[in-house]
């Protein structure tokens, strides 16, 4: 009876192999579904699409951590660089409105040097990560938006070391573009009918 049960068993699960969410469950995968994943995989479906997309395949391994807001008014996020991986951990940094925040980065690659480039206001601040040093970054975001931040040693953010800061919030009444409507451009067949037959 064991034998038969454990036999339906398997060839029910190999009638689903070729299903997207059996693949899934293997292992290997289940092992990156840590805390920071499940909170941007969350936090997804409340950006618009276009950004979705882009965010999900640059950032995913590296999760998703909200800056805690201190007493004195400045938000702070812990982002690690785990051994070996070329990634921010968590990669995706949000800031419930803008202001200024502290981010605290701790280098636990023994091979590596890294650096950051991070966003303030319009400018860059730079820090460098040598193997197993920690160091502090603070800047000011005041608006609401994604604010990119990288590491530009050799090729590490093409291998994944891309962050982004996203910062919650509505733009200010006087910081909205009051500008008449735009014309839209025109289609390639409105402009030239025979190049499109």
């Amino acid at each position: 009876m064991r034998i038969r049960s454990a036999a339906a068993a398997a060839a029910l699960l190999l009638s689903f192999s070729s299903c997207e969410y059996v693949r899934l469950l293997r292992p290997s995968v289940l092992k990156q579904l840590n805390p920071r994943v499940v909170r941007l995989v969350n936090e997804l479906p409340e950006v618009d699409q276009p950004n979705e997309e882009i965010i999900g395949r640059l950032f995913a391994h590296g999760g998703l951590g909200h800056a805690i807001l201190g007493s004195d008014g400045v938000y702070r996020a812990h982002i690690n660089v785990p051994a070996g991986q070329y990634i921010w951990e968590p990669a995706v940094i949000v800031m419930e409105h803008g202001g200024e925040i502290e981010l605290d980065f701790a280098n636990h690659d023994p091979f590596a040097y890294h650096a950051a480039i991070l966003p303030s206001n319009g400018s860059r601040e730079f820090l460098m990560l040598p193997a197993h040093k920690a160091g502090t970054a603070r800047l000011r975001l005041d608006g609401p938006g994604y604010y990119f931040f990288g590491c530009p040693v050799a090729n590490h953010a093409g291998r994944g070391m891309l962050g982004l800061i996203m910062v919650s919030g509505d733009v200010a009444a006087e910081g909205k573009l009051d500008r008449p409507k735009q014309q839209r451009p025109k289609r390639v067949e409105e402009i030239n009918p025979r190049r499109t037959q």
